[in-house]
């Protein structure tokens, strides 16, 4: 090619600037968050099953003896991402339908201070308050005789909540006589911390039924349990909390996350395919000038 030939659009796009790629990226990321995109997804039948379990709970409390959830919340900023928008949404659904919640992790300190910041920013839309409708105990190290007392009595091994009140003086924990005035656990987890309320808890408390919010990698592990139907239901990964977002009719983090998703694969299947058709031609082109010179 000389210098005063013209170069072929399908050349010019083989040549685009990586760095040109990775700011339309950025770019189609950051829409959803500004610009609402629609993202209609088809709820798994785990999601499902987690959300009609809140809304039965819900509904046996208005005639019935109060069943309260236990939030597990062993998470940290290393998988905030999918964790965070799974609690958010579950939290959110427990305050508009009035049930009371506690917050606990026997693993990870960080778990519990964040969820009760995405409760504190969602109480004041519910009119909640701390200490009636929520609690916090916060981390708790244990080992097995430690966690299996908890199980047969939880005051056994909890003295005071994160804040430092007495928990027997916390108005909600006063109508919490044991675990099994707690109908579900939420395990929200990058890991497995979900196994020690089905090998221990739900053995000694035949009505107690656990639910998982889990990262995607985690999520194929789960599958057996929720076959077994000892996990009732699971949010997995990102895509787990946009599902749930959308039965409760609300646009939250993981629905504009998923809509960045969507941009950003579709971005990267254009690339492909004009890489693609420009080397294609490209080879074509070469070929044809072989052709002529022969």
């Amino acid at each position: 090619m000389t210098e005063n030939e013209k170069v072929p659009w399908y050349e010019v796009l083989q040549r685009i600037d990586r760095r040109i790629i990775y700011l339309i990226v950025l770019a189609l990321c950051s829409v959803p968050f500004f610009i609402p995109i629609p993202v209609a997804m088809e709820v798994s039948p785990p999601v499902q099953s987690l959300f009609d379990k809140i809304e039965q709970i819900a509904e046996q409390n208005k005639s019935g003896k109060e069943q309260f959830v236990l939030l597990a919340m062993d998470w940290s900023p290393s998988v905030k991402a999918e964790n965070e928008p799974q609690t958010a949404a579950i939290i959110e659904h427990m305050f508009r339908k009035n049930v009371r919640f506690i917050i606990l992790s026997f693993y990870l300190p960080e778990g519990p201070r964040m969820t009760e910041t995405l409760a504190e920013e969602l109480a004041k839309k519910y009119d909640k308050r701390y200490g009636v409708d929520w609690v916090n105990i916060g981390y708790k190290q244990v080992d097995l005789p430690a966690y299996l007392s908890f199980i047969r009595d939880m005051y056994s091994i909890i003295e005071k909540d994160y804040r430092g009140t007495p928990i027997r003086d916390v108005p909600m924990m006063k109508k919490v006589g044991s675990l099994r005035d707690v109908s579900l656990v939420f395990e929200a987890t990058g890991s497995a911390g979900y196994g020690i309320w089905v090998i221990y808890a739900q053995p000694e408390i035949r009505t107690l039924e656990v639910g998982v919010g889990v990262t995607a990698i985690v999520g194929p592990s789960i599958r057996p349990f929720i076959d077994s139907r000892q996990i009732i239901g699971m949010l997995e990964g990102l895509s787990g909390a946009a599902q749930y977002e959308q039965l409760l009719k609300t646009r939250g983090n993981a629905t504009r996350g998923m809509g960045s998703q969507n941009l950003a694969h579709l971005w990267i299947i254009v690339t492909m395919a004009l890489g693609n058709i420009g080397y294609f031609l490209s080879k074509r082109r070469e070929r044809n000038r072989k052709k002529e010179v022969a």
